[in-house]
Parts: C-alpha cells; sequence; structure tokens
C-alpha cells in the first residue's frame, strides 16, 4: 500500500463578511475548512479553536504532524493534506490438475483519491474527507504473454479472454486457455443369458389357487446352451492439455469369463457354454465372472432306510416323500413332491415342499442367525483344545520332565492344564452344552450330542481318566470341524415354500411362505418375510420383515408369538385371545377376538395398530 498527501492550506486571520462568527456570535472561538483553506478566528484572550485530525489526513503545525486534537493559532503555520492510497493490485495465471484449464486470476489495483471536505466553522473542528476509488488493471499484455510463454501454455488460447483479462477491473477468475478432455473408453461386460436371481417366483394371493408344477420352476438349462457372452471394452479418445500434451483416456474396465463346474467356453473365451444340463449359477468377483451348470439330482421314489440319505452339491427333486430319520443336504435348491416327516432338510438354496412337513427341521440358505450365537463357545473349545495339545507336547519334550510319572496316562498333566493356563475350557464347554439344549429339535445335526458327552469327559468330569494324547488329538480335530459347520454363512435370501407345517422348525434366510391350511405347534424362522394363507397355532414366527398371517392363536390359549423386526409390518386377519405380537421390541396382546389387524411401528418408535374398515386398513 502507498501513500502520496496532496498539500492543503495554511491558516489565516478570518476578516470580512466571509468570515463573520455563525450564528451571529462575534466573541465566539471557531475554525473551518473552505476551498481547502482552513480558517481560524478566535479573540485575543482565547480559547484557540481546536482541530481533530482524521484517518486520510494529515495535519501539520508549525512542520510537526499531529495526531491529537490541536489548539491552532493565527501565528501557527497549519498545513492540512489529503493522503491518497494505493493497494497493488495481483494476478496469477495456473493450469488445473487434469491439464484442461488455464485460469487467470485478477484482482485489480486500487487507488483511493481523498480530498480534504469543507466543513461548517466549529470550536472543535473534526476533519473530514471525501473518498473517490480508482480500480486498474494489475497486469499488461506483455506481462500475460510471458507468463503464458513460461507456463508452456500455447494450446487452445482463448486470446478474446485474454484481452478481457489485462483490461479487467473487477476481482475474478478468467479461463483463457481449454484443453480437450480424453473420451473414456467403454467398460466391457459379461452379459448373463439367465436369470442370476435363483429365488422361487411370488405366490398368487391367497384367495388364488396354487399350481405348484407351474408357479415353481427353477431356472435350468440343456446340454450346449450358451450361458454367458462377453462384450469386449471399446477404446477411448485421447485429449489434448493445454500445453499441448497428449491426456491418455483411462483403460476401460474389462472382465474375464470363466467357465466352472458343468460349462466350457469357445475358442474365443467370448461365449460360455453348458456342459450339461442342470441350473446356472453365476459367480462375480472383482472382474472376474465365472459361469457354472450346478448338476441336479432326481431321485425318484421316497427318500428312506432303502435309499439311504441324499447329500448333494447341486439341486436335488424328490418325486416322494422324506421320512422318519433321514436326512437331505444340497448345495443348490430342493424339491420334493411329497411330505417330509420326523427327517431333517438343509439347502444352500430355496426348498419347495409340495406336501407337509411333519415333526422335521427344514432349512434354507446356511446356518441361521441363532446358530451363529453358539460360534464363539465352539471356536473358544477348538481353538483351546489346540493349543493345550501344543502345551503337552513341550512339557512332554522338556528335561526335567519325567516320563515316568505319566505311567497311567497323562490325566494328570491335563488336569494340571485345565485347572492352570486352560481353565476357561471347563466354562466354555457348559456354556455350549446350555446352548445347544435350546436349539429346535433336529437342527442340532448329527454326532454333536456325542461331541458335547466327549467334552464333558475330557475337559470337565474326568480329565484324570484320559489315557493317552490320541484323544485329546482326536476331540480337537472334531471340534474343529463343528467349527467350520456353525461358521459357514447363510446364502442370500433363500425361500422355503410348503404347504402345511406341524410340530416342526422351518428357517429359511429369506422368505417362508405357506400356502395350504396353515402351521400348528411350529417354529418359523426368516430373515425376510413370513406368510402364513391359514392358521398359525401355536409356536412362534421371527421374521426380518413383514409378517401375514391368516389366523393367529387358537380359542384354548396356545402360546403363539409373532417376533418381527422395526421395520416391519405385521397383518393378521383373524386374531384370537393371548396371541402376542412384537415389533421391533413393542408387544401387543390380544385381549378378546379381532378381526383385520395391522401392526407396525410409527418414525417416533410407538406401536400403532389399525382395523381394515370398508374393505381397507387405515
Amino acid at each position: 500500500m502507498k501513500e502520496e498527501a496532496n498539500q492543503g492550506s495554511l491558516a489565516i486571520t478570518a476578516s470580512g463578511t466571509d468570515n463573520a462568527c455563525p450564528d451571529g456570535e462575534v466573541n465566539s472561538s471557531y475554525a473551518f475548512m473552505k476551498e481547502g483553506c482552513l480558517v481560524v478566528q478566535y479573540q485575543p484572550e482565547g480559547p484557540y479553536p481546536v482541530v481533530i485530525p482524521c484517518p486520510g489526513v494529515r495535519l501539520i503545525v508549525n512542520g510537526q504532524e499531529r495526531t491529537q486534537p490541536t489548539p491552532v493559532s493565527m501565528q501557527d503555520t497549519v498545513r492540512v493534506d489529503a493522503v491518497n492510497e494505493r493497494r497493488e493490485g495481483e494476478w496469477s495465471v495456473t493450469i488445473s490438475s487434469d491439464g484442461l484449464q488455464a485460469i487467470l486470476r485478477i484482482r485489480p489495483t486500487v487507488v483511493i483519491h481523498r480530498e480534504v471536505a469543507e466543513l461548517p466553522a466549529a470550536s472543535k473542528l473534526q476533519l473530514a474527507v471525501v473518498e473517490r476509488e480508482e480500480r486498474l488493471p494489475p497486469l499488461t499484455w506483455h506481462e500475460l504473454l510471458q507468463e503464458l510463454s513460461r507456463l508452456g501454455i500455447k494450446y487452445g488460447v482463448d486470446w478474446e479472454a485474454c484481452s478481457r483479462g489485462v483490461t479487467s477491473c473487477a476481482e475474478e477468475e478468467v479461463v483463457i486457455a481449454r484443453g480437450i478432455p480424453a473420451e473414456p473408453g467403454k467398460d466391457g461386460r459379461v452379459e448373463l443369458l439367465f436369470p442370476s436371481d435363483s429365488k422361487l417366483p411370488v405366490l398368487a394371493e391367497e384367495e388364488e389357487t396354487v399350481d405348484f408344477r407351474k408357479r415353481y420352476v427353477f431356472t435350468s438349462v440343456v446340454e450346449g446352451e450358451i450361458l454367458a457372452v462377453k462384450h469386449l471394452p471399446g477404446l477411448g479418445r485421447p485429449g489434448t492439455s493445454v500445453k499441448g500434451e497428449v491426456i491418455v483416456p483411462p483403460a476401460p474396465r474389462d472382465f474375464i469369463l470363466s467357465a466352472g463346474e458343468g460349462a466350457v467356453l469357445t475358442r474365443d473365451g467370448e461365449r460360455a457354454v453348458a456342459a450339461r444340463a442342470g441350473r446356472p449359477v453365476a459367480f462375480r468377483q472383482a472382474n472376474l465372472v465365472r459361469v457354472s451348470v450346478l448338476p441336479e439330482l432326481v431321485h425318484t421314489g421316497n427318500v428312506d432306510l432303502a435309499s439311504g440319505n441324499i447329500s448333494f452339491k447341486g439341486d436335488v427333486v424328490i418325486a416322494g416323500n422324506v421320512e422318519e430319520g433321514m436326512t437331505v443336504e444340497a448345495g443348490g435348491n430342493v424339491r420334493v413332491g411329497g411330505l417330509v416327516s420326523g427327517a431333517r432338510i438343509q439347502a444352500t438354496g430355496s426348498i419347495l415342499i409340495r406336501g407337509n412337513i411333519l415333526a422335521s427341521a427344514v432349512t434354507a440358505g446356511g446356518t441361521p442367525d441363532f446358530m451363529q450365537e453358539i460360534l464363539p463357545q465352539v471356536r473358544a473349545l477348538a481353538i483351546g483344545l489346540r493349543e493345550m495339545i501344543m502345551a503337552i507336547y513341550q512339557l512332554l519334550g522338556h528335561p526335567a520332565f519325567k516320563q515316568g510319572d505319566l505311567k497311567r496316562g497323562i490325566g494328570p498333566l491335563l488336569r494340571l492344564l485345565l485347572e492352570g493356563k486352560f481353565r476357561h475350557l471347563p466354562a466354555a464347554a457348559e456354556v455350549f452344552k446350555k446352548q445347544v439344549e435350546t436349539l429346535p429339535s433336529g437342527l442340532a445335526g448329527e454326532g454333536l450330542d456325542e461331541f458335547i458327552k466327549e467334552v464333558e469327559r475330557v475337559v470337565v468330569h474326568s480329565p484324570l481318566m484320559v489315557r493317552n494324547l490320541q484323544e485329546v488329538e482326536k476331540l480337537a480335530q472334531r471340534a474343529s470341524e463343528w467349527e467350520q459347520a456353525f461358521v459357514s454363512p447363510p446364502s442370500a435370501e433363500s425361500d422355503v415354500v410348503v404347504s402345511n407345517i406341524l410340530n416342526s422348525t422351518v428357517i429359511a434366510s429369506g422368505d417362508v411362505r405357506v400356502v395350504g391350511g396353515g402351521c400348528y405347534n411350529s417354529r418359523i424362522h426368516a430373515g425376510k418375510k413370513v406368510t402364513v394363507a391359514g392358521v398359525f397355532r401355536g409356536g412362534e414366527i421371527q421374521a426380518g420383515e413383514d409378517v401375514h398371517v391368516g389366523e393367529l392363536g387358537s380359542r384354548g390359549g396356545s402360546i403363539t408369538k409373532v417376533v418381527a423386526g422395526p421395520r416391519a409390518m405385521v397383518t393378521v386377519k383373524y386374531a384370537f385371545e393371548n396371541a402376542l405380537v412384537l415389533v421391533g421390541g413393542r408387544v401387543y396382546r390380544f385381549d378378546r377376538k379381532e378381526k383385520d389387524v395391522r401392526l407396525w411401528l410409527d418414525k417416533e418408535g410407538n406401536l400403532r395398530s389399525c382395523v381394515m374398515s370398508r374393505g381397507r386398513f387405515c
């Protein structure tokens, strides 16, 4: 900032009518500014008028600058100078990070011109200024050309914008050069020629007649059918920066098409073809798409003692019944043409049962949430047993350890470790046993009870009776196997569709749909929705989303409960007294018979209910 002074006036003695005291006060003392001159007047005996400086003005009395109020007389040499101010402007040229723009940023030079204002007479004269602002361009044409040359800006220069920039007196940004952006290429993709969602189709309304043969058909392909087509990426177009440099477009994303089991690739690698009949599936990870065809196992009769249990990594189709004591395990979907009685069915995919489920356990989509809660205990057992085996080996190999001390087996050493470093294992075994006891009937898995008994024998009740290390190693191996069984993640949204459920447990990571008369004394767990077209009498429904029940509870007051998530809506066509509905932890108990009730939580978390009126809900 620069300042420059404009000379004002010298003090003069007032005389004549022009210098008469204002308002007729002839004997008063005063000073005033007129035509750039300071005029003072006072009586010989005083007092003298006082002049008060202000910003932008230099008051110089007898050669000395005064910054405070100063009395002046006619004998003083007084100069009042207005001070001009200059604020130098700034400018710069920058190139954007992508190289596509050169930007001129301008802050103009500002000159403030000041003049001492004319002021009326006063005994204390406060000086004042009149200001006028002038704005000037901060750069010249020659300076801009030199900067463009220094930065190497030579492509796409907008000379009209440059001319506007060097004459601009405003604070602004001006784009003075523009490059050409690169055009990105088109990403490649893999087009699946089959539905990627293997879920069962949506059910008909409750009033409609359900035809399982037509409404529930899984996706399948025949040998030689094209499963997927790879579309190659398209190349982009390079651009040019304001420096004239080539801008390379980003490489388009390419995908790798891979053929898994039951599929082959064409020679050019751009098509996947089914090598056998079955159900097509696609696995995606990063830029890899692997297409496979899962086989389909068709069992024409019943699953019974004559056929044995069925364990298959693809889809399983059973024409008849699944009878008492039998197990069906599938890595895909399961279809049962008859009923399931006293059996266990577990599938990674969805399960469709045309008949009823009687005293059985059916799980679709892998391990349910409440079984996942057991995982920490079985994992603690598996890890603890492995670590204890290593500790035993280290003790047996120590020079100070005498082998003669273990003539009757390693039991004493085992008990010593369980009472010391591994004292958490007996507690973990007890908790694990109690958690397994809470599992629904049929879901514990074959051999789990025997495993628990062996764990209790070794680490709780009779560690002294353990003869050799192989017993502990075998137990640790079984613990690791059960850990893997419990840790297997559930597949997404696998459904169960069945006619009726009696004295059974049905679990699905997706929806559960009961399309027949209903459910009796059963337990349903669904990650998504539950729909029971008929009655649900005795037992419990747990659902992550909406629940629809035709008739809830019974006249005899059997314990019947529905538990739904906080965002769910529960709809009951007819409810008996003492039936319970919990939505997001809020409880609604039917204290009388009610029809057409809908329950949900409002935005404040309060349980709301309404009743259907004139054919529709409130």
